[in-house]
């Protein structure tokens, strides 16, 4: 009886596959963190799964704080789970914010920011 129970309990807490099928950022280029020169001419952005790109966004942050959101968002033909999306041209030396919104084929929307340097 201990043991149904204790079964029962770990079903019940164990987290579906459900929770697990949204598209997660696993990588960029530039990378988080990263310190780059020259400046980058385009971001790239892969994910757990397909994103659409078309309802999804990024919006970068200047070193003096201003935003910009960037366009467009396109499947890599090489990776359909990533997206690039060009940069824009003389993006002087600073820490740059990239915020992210990802909608996966399934209207599950996701979200987070990561930042890069580009040096002197």
């Amino acid at each position: 009886m201990r043991f149904a129970i204790a079964l029962a309990a770990a079903l019940l807490l164990a987290p579906s596959d459900a929770a697990f099928a949204h598209a997660h950022l696993v990588s960029s280029d530039p990378a988080a963190g990263a310190t780059v020169r020259p400046a980058p001419g385009r971001l790239r952005l892969r994910f757990t799964e397909v994103i659409r790109p078309t309802v999804s966004g990024v919006r970068l942050t200047w070193p003096d704080g201003r935003r910009t959101m960037l366009s467009p968002l396109t499947w890599d033909p090489h990776d359909l789970d990533a997206v690039t999306v060009p940069l824009p041209a003389r993006l002087a030396p600073g820490l740059y914010r990239v915020e992210w919104s990802a909608l996966d084929p399934n209207a599950h929307r996701t979200h987070g920011q990561f930042a890069f340097t580009i040096a002197r």
